[in-house]
């Protein structure tokens, strides 16, 4: 079976903002003493925030102007990560054969694929242009980018970018308000998958599964109303997802013939404190996966679909996959869907 590699991963975002400066800009606001009290309880320290709420406040705009700046901030962020990312990997933007973006914050055709010519891409690369799938869309998309690269045998470049500040909800704020502005930052993630070949660097993508719980399809939803978009999210998702998150890892081993301590190292969704902490009472991750997990949310929040990469490349960075070696990318989101995708060392 042929397969392709993850070569190169970046993970970037907007100028970072303390979540104290948050609280305090909004104290004044009908419901700040609760954004206070969740921000305390959060364990997020900064985020990326594209629009500053300090110096220009997105709260009380119509959807056209959030949605107009969410596309023009997008496409610059996402610019920066595909051209850092074609960079490390040493290639032009005319080798890339695939170009296949994923938003769930940003709205518009053209919109993130319009970066293909505007970065010099070949007239007739190919775009895949995913739409929204919140938290887990990064797994997906992989998934699909490498099938492309393992049947057509040339590179391809995945894009993933979400922003939350210019969907800034106003005031009052409820507890599920209060975490909604406290939990989602903005970022941006870019990857290069190549055709696995002998002595190429990278993670090999071996398998993938999903689970989708549609009794709890409610507890976790984004839409798009007259201020933006609207999230929601019950506090019962982490125990949604607790529930459920062992049952596609488990297959996936399975299916690969291999065992739970077979797993060198997990990378998963910095969904929230509550959540990282009841997938790991639930399944057992190690604790140096969920570290580095807990320390991406801290300094970032959680950016959604670039989260888990940003999590990945952590992970790869200080501990790559040796060869033979396992590791298992764990993502969740709206559906309640969650997406396991297994990885090889070269």
């Amino acid at each position: 079976m042929t397969h392709a590699r993850i070569t190169d991963l970046v993970f970037r975002t907007p100028p970072l903002m303390k979540m104290a400066e948050l609280a305090d800009h909004v104290a004044a606001d009908a419901g700040g003493d609760a954004v206070a009290k969740v921000v305390g309880n959060s364990a997020i320290t900064t985020k990326g925030m594209a629009v500053n709420v300090l110096v220009e406040d997105p709260r009380r705009w119509p959807t056209r102007q959030r949605m107009d700046r969410s596309l023009a901030e997008a496409t610059r962020l996402g610019r920066e990560a595909v051209l850092e990312v074609l960079d490390q990997a040493e290639l032009r933007p005319q080798d890339v054969g695939l170009l296949a973006t994923v938003t769930t914050t940003t709205h518009s055709a053209p919109g993130l694929d319009a970066l293909a010519p505007a970065l010099g891409m070949r007239e007739n690369v190919e775009i895949l242009s995913l739409g929204p799938m919140g938290c887990y869309a990064a797994l997906p998309t992989l998934t699909a980018c490498a099938h492309w690269v393992a049947a057509r045998r040339r590179p391809a470049v995945l894009l993933a970018v979400d922003l939350f500040s210019p969907h800034l909800q106003p005031p009052p704020y409820d507890k599920e308000a209060a975490v909604v502005l406290t939990l989602f930052g903005d970022g941006a993630a870019a990857a290069v998958l190549r055709p696995d070949e002998p002595g190429a660097p990278g993670a090999r993508v071996i398998d993938a599964e999903q689970l989708t719980v549609p009794a709890h399809a409610e507890d976790l939803q984004v839409h798009l109303g007259n201020q933006g978009l609207w999230i929601r999210l019950a506090p019962t998702m982490p125990d949604v997802v607790a529930g459920a998150v062992g049952l596609p890892a488990k297959a996936l081993l399975a299916r690969n013939g291999l065992a739970w301590d077979d797993v060198t190292w997990w990378a998963v969704h910095p969904g929230g404190r509550r959540i990282l902490d009841r997938v790991e009472e639930a399944i057992g991750l190690p604790e140096d996966s969920m570290a580095v997990a807990r320390a991406v949310m801290r300094e970032y929040g959680n950016t959604a679909a670039p989260a888990v990469l940003g999590v990945l490349r952590r992970l790869q960075s200080t501990r790559p996959l040796g060869p033979a070696e396992h590791g298992v990318v764990l993502a969740f989101g709206p559906g309640a869907t969650i997406w396991a995708v297994l990885l090889r060392g070269a």
